[in-house]
């Protein structure tokens, strides 16, 4: 995929303009549009890493610096780094029997400065997603769900990571599809994806008539961008998910 992606493009590894000498590649849209295709969801957001997807997803769907953001004991540190680093403040809840957030706790955690509630499904496992929804809806929070270890679970018939207002997803090496580094925001809002798309690539807004140069800010945004390279072989990686999952699962059994 990556020989491939030299003798297509000429050597272009950054996902935006050289459009003289690219021909019409571009890896990190493609592998956006393909995963969006494969989750069933609307918005794809490519991202330098799964703790960056975190953040960015956090910022898109509005959480602010002082607010509260529940989420679970049991998870990588990623998760309440992102919360800090957009300013808010992390409350911590305690596990049930999945390994994942206890939806028990979780309505005993919420205060008036709750603003949004982070489940994080834990490898592989959903965590009770029926409960934790209702949870928000009766309190008006939004949802973040921490998918990174958890590309390809379902819960209830409906893929993790869609569930929520927004998810987040990493493709590290660690993770079921491998781009040695990267992340990836999943949502159905377009809002919330023009937000993420701003917020990960210095705030662009990415104008149909005007170029990178020249075009506004939407908001102060930073450098999360995906190479071209890593998306090739997002792409490779995604045509074998399926397998990818079945071994997992007979590893499991």
């Amino acid at each position: 995929a990556v020989i491939d992606l030299f003798d297509a493009n000429g050597g272009v590894l950054f996902a935006h303009g050289f459009d003289a000498i690219r021909n019409g590649v571009f890896k990190v849209r493609e592998f956006e549009n393909e995963f969006a295709n494969k989750m069933n969801a609307q918005y794809c957001q490519a991202v330098s890493s799964g703790t960056a997807a975190v953040k960015v997803a956090l910022e898109a769907i509005g959480v602010k610096p002082g607010d509260e953001v529940i989420t679970q004991a049991f998870t990588f540190v990623a998760s309440t780094e992102a919360i800090l680093a957009v300013g808010a403040i992390p409350v911590i809840v305690d596990i049930d029997e999945t390994l994942n957030m206890d939806p028990l706790a979780l309505e005993d955690a919420i205060t008036a400065k709750t603003t949004a509630i982070m489940p994080v499904h834990m490898m592989g496992e959903p965590a009770k997603m029926f409960e934790i929804l209702k949870i928000a809806e009766r309190y008006n929070l939004k949802v973040i769900e921490d998918a990174a270890q958890a590309l390809g679970a379902s819960y209830r018939g409906q893929l993790c990571g869609t569930l929520g207002n927004v998810g987040a997803f990493s493709t590290d090496a660690g993770k079921t599809i491998n781009t040695g580094e990267g992340g990836l925001v999943l949502c159905n809002d377009k809002n919330t994806y023009i937000n993420a798309r701003s917020l990960h690539d210095h705030g662009h807004e990415y104008s149909q008539t005007l170029g990178r140069g020249e075009e506004r800010a939407l908001r102060l945004g930073f450098n999360y961008r995906m190479t071209e390279i890593q998306g090739a072989i997002g792409l490779a990686q995604l045509n074998k998910l399926e397998m990818i999952i079945s071994k997992q699962r007979d590893n499991k059994k």
